[in-house]
């Protein structure tokens, strides 16, 4: 999905301009579609260093359970990640986060949970599973793009630093605002008319045009990259449905909209 010629890729953006008022989609765009010539991996590292954004949030997770963190210092996690051989790749594989944190369960890891993936009850990838529906390659990724950018991140900095970073996660999210978040993934009926609920349901949330409406009923992906960038504003205007719970200092929180 990170490859450049990748014309299916899941790995959207989408882009607000916010102010005071309610929210407005001003672009949503896969991976590739970054500008630049280099891998996209590189061009999203490139995108997120850039001065003129509030707060972005990622759909991946942004640390492992707290006994897997080293020292319990997720600033060491996140140097240690940016050490890891990538094999030749952009970022390291699954297996090898596992290898690193966990190598007494190598190479396929064990299905352990963060203190906030279980707090929300939705179907979470674990971190340090590596098998299939794993967590731990796109952990690995997003370890690895946080220690390269090198923001602010939160909860381990204020939610008003600048450029902040979040992470997010769409199905807790639409679960918090009672739409569907389960079953929207698809191009069966089902699936589809899941989409337009959501797409009706956030309406009083966010502005977005027709084009952009008939990309995101077409691509759950596209929808995913919405609800992540209201997540990202809910942190900086304090519209957060909770607060870091205890052991976000290592594990982290998921940042999701009241």
């Amino acid at each position: 999905m990170w490859s450049p010629g990748c014309s299916r890729s899941n790995i959207w953006i989408a882009e607000l301009s916010a102010g005071s008022g309610t929210a407005t989609l001003t672009s949503l765009r896969r991976v590739q579609d970054l500008e630049g010539h280099g891998h996209p991996f590189n061009r999203l590292q490139a995108f997120l260093t850039r001065p003129d954004y509030e707060a972005a949030a990622i759909d991946a997770p942004f640390s492992v359970p707290a006994h897997r963190v080293p020292g319990g210092d997720h600033r060491a996690l996140l140097s240690a990640a940016a050490q890891w051989d990538r094999e030749g790749r952009v970022f390291a594989t699954g297996t090898t986060l596992v290898e690193q944190l966990a190598p007494e369960k190598a190479p396929l890891g064990i299905k352990e949970y963060r203190q906030t993936e279980r707090v929300w009850s939705v179907n979470a990838r674990s971190t340090m599973w590596a098998g299939s529906r794993g967590g731990a390659a796109m952990t690995a990724a997003c370890l690895t793009l946080l220690a390269l950018i090198g923001r602010p991140i939160w909860p381990w900095s204020p939610a008003t630093s600048n450029r902040l970073l979040a992470e997010a996660f769409p199905a807790a999210q639409l679960k918090a605002w009672h739409l569907p978040y389960q079953r929207y993934n698809g191009d069966d009926a089902v699936a589809l008319s899941n989409r337009d609920l959501i797409l009706e349901g956030m309406a009083n949330r966010c502005h977005w045009s027709p084009t952009a409406a008939a990309v995101m009923l077409g691509c759950a992906d596209a929808l995913d990259a919405l609800v992540c960038a209201l997540a990202a504003r809910a942190v900086t205007v304090g519209s957060l449905s909770r607060q870091p719970a205890s052991g976000a200092e290592a594990e982290g929180c998921i940042a999701v909209q009241s």
